[in-house]
């Protein structure tokens, strides 16, 4: 649920819109996304086994921070270092551990941070997208390590939600601008 809120507050402050408590808002929303980082760099429960873990939310926790965060000292580059490690342990393998919907947020976060670990999850997890597209143009039921976030608890319309993730993430390359070419100064330098 943060993860579209803070998009939400990111899209009201990009609006030029004088909205009463906005920056307050985003403040609060860092400071929230701050607190939920680990001392290893990821956000959420440490427990893998565990609801609202690490392997699920890390790609959400650090899109925010790069999205919301004004701040030079927020820890982005340490939450980068743990999940490019994670995925360069566990590759993203959707007959093996897909969960998209987590998937679109470390496709966000390795994309506007760039470098090898934008390259790696490019060359990895992009490739398991194209190859589980079927002919008719939606995609196979992917298989999850966790059902939190996943499609699969969509119901009858995990079909449309497959299809909407797989969509936005290969839209990455075209759709999204860096969120550092909007705002004052440069995100990708941050440690």
């Amino acid at each position: 649920v943060t993860g579209w809120q803070y998009q939400a507050l990111k899209a009201a402050h990009f609006s030029g819109l004088k909205i009463n408590g906005l920056q307050q808002s985003i403040d609060k929303t860092v400071r929230y996304l701050e607190s939920t980082q680990t001392k290893d760099g990821g956000f959420g429960n440490p427990n893998r086994g565990g609801d609202y873990n690490q392997y699920n939310l890390t790609g959400a926790g650090l899109l925010g921070l790069q999205t919301l965060g004004q701040n030079k000292n927020i820890p982005i580059g340490k939450g980068i270092k743990f999940a490019g490690e994670l995925f360069f342990k566990e590759p993203p393998n959707w007959d093996k551990n897909a969960n998209l919907y987590c998937w679109y947020y470390y496709t966000q976060a390795f994309f506007q941070n760039g470098a090898t670990v934008w390259k790696m999850w490019n060359d990895t997890a992009m490739a398991q997208i194209l190859a589980h597209q079927a002919k008719d143009g939606s995609w196979m039921e992917e298989t999850t390590t966790s059902a939190a976030g996943s499609t699969l608890g969509a119901l009858d319309d995990k079909t449309i939600y497959r299809a909407a993730l797989c969509t936005l993430m290969l839209e990455v390359y075209y759709r999204y601008l860096k969120v550092g070419d909007k705002a004052a100064g440069s995100l990708f330098d941050r440690k």
